[in-house]
This record gives C-alpha cells, sequence and structure tokens, in this order.
C-alpha cells in the first residue's frame, strides 16, 4: 500500500490473507473483513482484489456452481437470468449482519420494515419481483418510484432505505443498491449497518463481470437458451414464439399505495427499441480471464461435442447409455464438469483430468 492507511487495515488484510490459507472455507470471511476495510477505505483496490482472490478458490467455484445451476442452467443467457445468478451469488457469500436482523426477536420489526410504510415496500418488492423472477421489466420500472415515494413519506427514512437497499443487492440491482444506499449515508453518514452494506454492494456492481463461477454475460438475449430448449424439448421449438412472449405484467395494488401517487407512465416500446438497437451495435466488451472453461456453453450451443476428448473414465459412462435424451444430459453434465478449475496444484493428485488430455 503506498498510500499511508491505519496500521488496523494491513491487520484486517493480513487476517484475511492468513484465512485463505486456512484449509477451512474462511474464503466468506476473509471477504468480509475486506468489505469492513473497504467501508472507511473505498478506494483501497488492495482490498477489493483480495475479495475477488478469495472468490477465486476452486473449491468455491464448484460449489457455487452446483448451488446456482440447481436455480438457473449456465447455459441460459436470458439477461434476468444472468441478475438471478449475481443474486444468489450475492446471497451465498455475504456475511453483512444486518440481513438477520429481521429474524432477531428482541428487535422491534419497526426497525427493520417501517409500518408506517409496510404496504408500499411490499407492492415495491412484488414489482421488483417480476423483473427478477420473470423477466417482466415494468415491474423493475414501478417499483423504483414507489420506493422513492416512500422514502419521503415515512417517519424513519434510515431503517426503509436500509430495508431497499438490501431488497435491491439481495435481488441482483446492485447499481439501483448503491444509489439507494448513497442516498442513506448523504443523510444519514453515521449509519454503520448502512456503510458497509454499501462497501459490499459497490463492489458487487463493479466486480460483477469477474465473479468467477458466473458465465460471461453475452448480448444474444436468450439465443443460446432457445437453441439448448429446442435440443431438450421438442414442443419448444415447435411453439417457440409462445415461449418467447414475455410475461404479461401485474400492476401494482392501488389500495395499497396512497391515493395521490400517480403511477409513472411506461416506457415508450419505440424507445425500448431504440436503445436495443444502439446497444447491439456495440463491439463486444473484452472479457476476464477466468478459472472456468466457459467454451463448453458454445460447444453445447453448436452440438460440436467431441467425446473422445473426455477423460477415459468418462468415455465408459457414455457407453452404458443407450437413450438419446439421456446421453445429451450426461454430455452437458460432463462439459460443465470439466470446465471447472483443476483442484490441485501441479504435481498433486486430481481426479478431475483437464480437458482435452
Amino acid at each position: 500500500m503506498a498510500e499511508q492507511y491505519p496500521e488496523y487495515v494491513s491487520r484486517r488484510l493480513a487476517q484475511a490473507r492468513a484465512l485463505l490459507q486456512e484449509d477451512d472455507y474462511g474464503q466468506m470471511d476473509a471477504a468480509a473483513l475486506c468489505f469492513e476495510v473497504l467501508a472507511h477505505f473505498p478506494e483501497l483496490k488492495e482490498a477489493a482484489e483480495l475479495v475477488l482472490e478469495a472468490f477465486s478458490d476452486p473449491w468455491l467455484i464448484r460449489d457455487n456452481r452446483k448451488a446456482i445451476g440447481r436455480h438457473v442452467d449456465e447455459w441460459d443467457d436470458r439477461p434476468w437470468q444472468q441478475r438471478r445468478r449475481l443474486a444468489l451469488s450475492f446471497r451465498y457469500t455475504s456475511r453483512w449482519e444486518g440481513r438477520y436482523r429481521q429474524y432477531d426477536e428482541s428487535s422491534d420489526s419497526d426497525d427493520v420494515m417501517p409500518r408506517d410504510v409496510h404496504d408500499m415496500l411490499e407492492e415495491g418488492r412484488g414489482q421488483l419481483l417480476q423483473d427478477y423472477l420473470l423477466g417482466q421489466s415494468r415491474g423493475s420500472e414501478m417499483a423504483w418510484p414507489i420506493f422513492l415515494e416512500l422514502f419521503k413519506r415515512t417517519t424513519k427514512p434510515e431503517v426503509a432505505m436500509l430495508w431497499v437497499g438490501h431488497l435491491y443487492a439481495d435481488q441482483g440491482y446492485f447499481a439501483e443498491s448503491v444509489d439507494v444506499l448513497e442516498m442513506l449515508l448523504a443523510q444519514f453518514p453515521r449509519s454503520a449497518d448502512g456503510r458497509r452494506l454499501w462497501a459490499e454492494v459497490r463492489w458487487w456492481r463493479d466486480y460483477q463481470d469477474r465473479i468467477p463461477w458466473i458465465p460471461p454475460r453475452t448480448s444474444t438475449h436468450g439465443r443460446r437458451y432457445r437453441q439448448m430448449m429446442a435440443q431438450i424439448d421438442p414442443d419448444f421449438a415447435a411453439t417457440l414464439d409462445d415461449y418467447d412472449a414475455p410475461f404479461e405484467h401485474i400492476p401494482p395494488n392501488l389500495d395499497k399505495l396512497p391515493d395521490d401517487f400517480e403511477l409513472p407512465a411506461p416506457v415508450q416500446e419505440e424507445l425500448v427499441a431504440r436503445v436495443d438497437e444502439v446497444l447491439a451495435a456495440l463491439p463486444e466488451a473484452d472479457g476476464w480471464d477466468t478459472a472456468v472453461d466457459w467454451s463448453y456453453l458454445d460447444k453445447l450451443e453448436s452440438g460440436d461435442i467431441d467425446t473422445s476428448q473426455f477423460p477415459e473414465w468418462a468415455q465408459y459412462l457414455l457407453l452404458e447409455i443407450d437413450d438419446p435424451q439421456q446421453e445429451l444430459f450426461l454430455k452437458q453434465y460432463l462439459l460443465s464438469y470439466l470446465s471447472n478449475p483443476p483442484l490441485f496444484d501441479d504435481g498433486e493428485e486430481d481426479d478431475d483430468k483437464s480437458f482435452g488430455e
């Protein structure tokens, strides 16, 4: 660290590095120590990069790929599914203690979710879920003005902003979460919970494209998803337009909103189309190297799978499969499994032979 920082900063980072050297799962605790430092020194690149180093542990990568894969297939390249991967990753790794306040029986619920704007908070959350779970962007458009309005009406704006800031982070909207938390800190600069959460979410906003267990973001807008689903489900290929149709937006319950609150007008479809056109014309951003070999997704999509490159044990498994559909699923699994980073350094035993050996 070229710049002089208080001594405790060096101690915290040293503790984090020590945790990474232990055999036990210390990666998330090491990251939490770094976030404590970043809460007070957000420009300290060393702490931010140490979080990324902690998250690059091969065991952690495997575990998170497996856990997230139970919710979202890695070949699902629809935009909101990428956000769900990020949201799940944040939940699995976060050590922010404020997330447990809602389960603390000694805490007043009004200090977690203000009662005077409870209905508005629930309506905003319901709107946001429509985008998070179903890709209905009108939901997130509606949620933002509802939250901004309730900040003006509540007698506990700090509590409300903290709740909303965590909600946005919990659902993978890191930029929006940072905006809300910076509003909070502008009004309540001594909010320890708000500052600590802000540091963590700000890191996720800046590093979300470098999380090693998450496939790179693409501009294909579901092309790979449609291709894979057509292979898996013949009905999908026959009725592609039905599957591609967006879910209908469910508007907020006006009975739960103030009488004088006006719902925002929807974003014009022509404007959305123009923005999409501009974004599609932009060159692809250079991707970051990660420990996972994500090229396996291209092989899945194209169907160009050379099983002779599989380890011998995997080839024997395939010989036992007679059903074409089961064979396809096994190939998908093997490609994903073999794309993982090695668990051991050179010279140590590793059951997972890398692709091509």
